[in-house]
């Protein structure tokens, strides 16, 4: 199911409401790989990404009785995926990287109407685009364009004022663009 399509507050209401499993496996496959993108820039491990995102959805159930007073369920579940993802770093005694060092990983945009009209090769030259972007700012780009976040909220997210988010997506938007039209003109 496209987050796009997916009512969070709704999923977290039949949660809290009715004990609705079904909504917590909706919730699961709506957000899953979205967190582990996220989780997985901090830890750079597979098998411990895995575990911490997995504990996310397991909390969110076990304590589903909270979640009717949550005002924004998605950056609630980024927000916990993050702090899970630092307290296993601390529990394994590893220092928390500072962003710019953080693990390379792979943005994945959701495909739109508008996204299936582009041509394979513009949307291969695309991501090869995105895949060089340095990982904060990487991350930053796959926050903001793939999981719709606000600026505010990735900067709450991530512990960085909003103008550094809103200079790292100009950066983001302008490596793209030079990239794009670097490939179209050779």
């Amino acid at each position: 199911m496209p987050h796009a399509l997916v009512n969070i507050a709704g999923l977290f209401n039949r949660m809290a409401t009715d004990a609705d499993e079904s909504a917590l496996w909706d919730l699961h496959k709506a957000y899953f790989h979205r967190l582990y993108r996220f989780v997985y820039a901090f830890t750079g491990i597979k098998e411990t990404t895995e575990e911490i995102v997995n504990d996310v959805f397991l909390t969110l159930w076990q304590k589903r009785h909270l979640l009717h007073n949550v005002a924004k369920p998605e950056m609630y579940m980024f927000i916990c995926a993050k702090n899970n993802a630092l307290k296993q770093l601390k529990s394994q005694k590893k220092l928390t990287e500072p962003l710019h060092t953080l693990s390379d990983f792979d943005c994945v945009l959701s495909s739109t109407p508008h996204d299936i009209m582009i041509t394979t090769e513009l949307q291969r030259r695309i991501n090869e685009a995105i895949r060089a972007l340095p990982p904060k700012c990487k991350l930053i780009f796959s926050l903001v364009k793939e999981n719709d976040l606000k600026y505010r909220e990735v900067a709450e997210l991530l512990g960085l004022s909003e103008k550094t988010i809103e200079n790292q997506m100009g950066i983001a938007l302008k490596k793209l663009s030079q990239s794009i039209q670097l490939s179209f003109s050779s």
